[in-house]
């Protein structure tokens, strides 16, 4: 993985759960990272070069002869020979041998080093696959993966459904277990201000978060005469292009991008938001929706994928169709003039995550999985 990046990574927290339980936890940054100055990490972060390290991979040559040459050549047909050599090169630098487990998140580039490094090593191999790597851009080895993970993890029944049907798995070979937010973080602030119309997003702008649906849902508004406010979270390839597009709409002095935050200035602005809004095209089970409906926030996110495990319509927040602004602007006018639906959505979405999405508990059913494989 890349890790850290500007945007905290989705096993974080439960790292840090399971670090504190007395797991010993090593992250190998494999594409690198942010550069981390908190000393105060309960686990070590390795980060990996982008280079070969010839003098590394003859010592590892020389140590295991015959199994290291033919890891080799394994490992070109799953990675290609520049990239292989790079990995191959820095297992002593890893210092994984003597470990219980490897483990993956994301079904991507990184989980095929991690299982080509579970085999060298003899540790057992298990993965969680999120959401995009799995449907839109999965691996031509994913049937692989899933079938060599002890166990394979998905974080929704929509995922596990599709894979099933994709590569005719057993079904026993995938586990559903939700990802998790800290409820105990995540709290209603004690007097939400609603003067003031604040609509929230945090998302990444890119293609398949939607981000211009909901730009062009705000010129429906404000053409109307709604008075809002709209701030997006978020950093991406698109920032530009959605800068631009708010600009060229006029929409200048009613959307703020406010580009990546870290976690408590997103726990600052969701204190301050009337409604929260995602409306992306591709999504595992968001955990920036879980963290929003922590707070007792209404959302209105898109019907796809494994949102609907999460949001049930009308019941804890209201599902609207992808690429569709002009019901999307619909729904957030219909929450604009009724703060008592506001009210009762956010009670719902709150009791919701706390008993089906909490982090203690997950993180709890993960360690539980793990030691059943082992």
């Amino acid at each position: 993985m890349f890790y850290p990046g500007k945007h905290k990574h989705v096993a974080h927290d439960e790292m840090i759960l399971l670090a504190k339980k007395g797991h010993q936890i090593k992250v190998i940054s494999v594409w690198g990272g942010e550069k981390i100055l908190n000393k105060s990490l309960l686990f070590k972060i390795i980060y990996l070069k982008q280079k070969i390290f010839w003098t590394s991979l003859l010592k590892l040559l020389i140590k295991y002869k015959k199994k290291a040459i033919s890891h080799l050549k394994d490992s070109f047909k799953y990675l290609g020979k520049i990239d292989s050599l790079r990995f191959v090169s820095q297992y002593e630098k890893m210092g994984i041998e003597n470990f219980d487990r490897i483990h993956a998140h994301f079904a991507s580039n990184n989980a095929l080093k991690a299982y080509l490094a579970s085999r060298f090593y003899n540790i057992p191999f298990s993965c969680t696959g999120h959401g995009s790597e799995l449907v839109l851009h999965p691996l031509p080895q994913l049937k692989e993966l899933i079938l060599h993970s002890e166990p394979f993890i998905t974080i929704s029944n929509f995922n596990k459904k599709f894979l099933l049907k994709k590569y005719h798995i057993p079904e026993y070979k995938i586990v559903v277990n939700y990802c998790g937010v800290d409820t105990n973080y995540f709290t209603p602030p004690k007097n939400r201000i609603n003067s003031n119309f604040n609509i929230t997003s945090v998302t990444a702008m890119k293609k398949i978060k939607g981000v211009e649906y909901l730009i062009e849902a705000c010129k429906l508004l404000d053409k109307e005469g709604i008075d809002f406010k709209c701030m997006i979270i978020g950093g991406g390839n698109l920032f530009d292009k959605i800068r631009d597009l708010i600009t060229i709409n006029n929409l200048d002095t009613k959307i703020k991008l406010l580009g990546p935050v870290d976690q408590r200035e997103i726990k600052k602005r969701l204190s301050e938001a009337s409604i929260f809004v995602l409306p992306s095209l591709s999504e595992g089970i968001p955990i920036a929706l879980m963290e929003a409906m922590a707070m007792e926030l209404p959302v209105i996110a898109t019907n796809i994928t494994g949102i609907p495990e999460l949001v049930s319509n009308n019941v804890d927040g209201i599902l609207v169709e992808p690429r569709n602004p002009f019901e999307l602007a619909e729904k957030i006018k219909y929450l604009y003039y009724n703060p008592d639906v506001r009210e009762k959505l956010g009670k719902n979405a709150r009791k919701k995550v706390c008993e089906k999405f909490n982090l203690y508990k997950n993180t709890e059913k993960f360690e539980k999985l793990l030691y059943k494989y082992s």
